[in-house]
């Protein structure tokens, strides 16, 4: 498997020469996956409990090597805030549901709550596989963090989770870096189905804070079939970077919801710049931005009508949006430089939002000034120790 892992790294690293990224170097990697997970299925894999022992005698904020090898999960694994989890190779240590035990699983592989402002949870070099029953309809994760600060999920594969791979909530800020997320959308459910979520906790501070740390980051990663590679609310901040995405299926493929569907607030403000965003199984729309504000520049978004589509919040009561403006909607949101990989590409006002969102008062279509993108790569992901 490592041949696979050395291929599809030296694919993400630096994803600005990305563009003849096939899809077959995910796919051979889940294939391996899979006929791993099969052999042992047949033999005597690991079990979440011996990893539990792992945790156990690397103590609080340890280090906890997770051997090559398959592990069967059939319950949640509580990471304490600030341990660093480090597998063989996101081909080599396999973390998976068993289909006959786990079905209808509602809860994640790995759960990390944040105790303290130094944070520092490390998760690095392991394959995270959920049920690959398409007709599954349990709502789970890969890993969840919750109030982690100074976070690092990177060089991991996901597969096969209900809800969302990763899930971001709270006040969490940290980064995702070289991973690779295959086939998470279950038709079982035919909803949901993200790569990485991100929800805040519905505070929403005047000051954007752009270019900042302060922030939940995706770059450099390879996320395929997902319904969207990203989505956001409840107040929360992404920066989505230097990430390829190819065949996201239903809807659309990076998202930004705004007020409602369970949140009290919409998403407060995204960076979406320089991806790659092809291939797509549902050709309606690339990215999407339903609230909220922010930049999105330098992308290319091949094989969509709608490349960049605004919205006003289908979820946000009628009340809400009656008239201008709709509660958390579109708002200083600047849009440039984005291509369909032949010509520029700007953005789409739908239906939706006539009326509500109007080019020069809620989006531009200039570069914002003042504006200067956070350092790239991410500073946590420059000092990660596994590569």
């Amino acid at each position: 498997m490592k041949r696979w892992l050395t291929m599809l790294l030296s694919i993400l690293l630096g994803c600005a020469a990305c563009k003849n990224t096939s899809r077959d170097y995910p796919h051979q990697l889940q294939s391996e996956i899979g006929a791993a997970v099969g052999a042992a299925m047949q033999a005597r894999p690991g079990t979440d409990e011996d990893i539990r022992l792992l945790i156990q005698d690397a103590g609080a904020a340890g280090v906890v090597e997770i051997p090559a090898g398959c592990w069967e999960i059939t319950s949640a694994i509580t990471i304490p805030d600030g341990t660093h989890v480090v597998g063989a190779g996101m081909g080599e240590t396999i973390l998976y549901r068993n289909p006959a035990r786990s079905g209808g699983m509602a809860v994640p592989i790995f759960r990390v709550r944040g105790q303290t402002e130094q944070g520092g949870t490390y998760i690095s070099g392991i394959a995270f596989m959920g049920v690959r029953d398409a007709q599954d309809k349990g709502e789970d994760y890969g890993v969840t963090l919750l109030n982690c600060t100074h976070y690092l999920v990177d060089h991991c594969y996901f597969e096969g989770f209900g809800e969302a791979a990763v899930e971001v909530r709270g006040q969490s800020r940290g980064v995702v870096d070289h991973c690779v997320f295959v086939d998470n959308f279950k038709q079982g459910i035919n909803n949901l189905g993200y790569g990485v979520a991100v929800y805040g906790d519905n505070d929403w501070p005047a000051d954007r804070q752009l270019g900042t740390a302060e922030a939940n980051y995706v770059e450099d990663c390879l996320m395929v079939g997902s319904r969207h590679a990203i989505a956001s609310s409840a107040g929360a901040n992404y920066v989505f970077r230097h990430n390829v995405v190819q065949g996201n299926v239903v809807a659309h493929a990076v998202d930004a919801h705004g007020m409602g569907w369970g949140s009290a607030r919409g998403t407060r403000a995204v960076e979406i710049y320089a991806n790659l965003i092809e291939k797509p199984v549902d050709t309606w729309a690339g990215v999407v931005i339903r609230g909220g504000g922010g930049v999105i520049f330098g992308n290319t978004i091949k094989g969509y009508r709608n490349p960049i589509l605004l919205v006003a919040e289908w979820g946000t009561p009628d009340a809400l949006k009656s008239s201008y403006p709709a509660f958390d909607q579109i708002n200083d949101l600047w849009l440039w430089d984005n291509s369909d990989g032949r010509r520029a590409v700007g953005p789409v006002v739908d239906e939706t939002a006539t009326g509500l969102v109007k080019e020069g008062r809620d989006y531009f279509t200039d570069p914002q000034s003042g504006y200067t993108p956070y350092t790239y790569p991410h500073p946590l992901a420059q000092g990660a120790q596994f590569d």
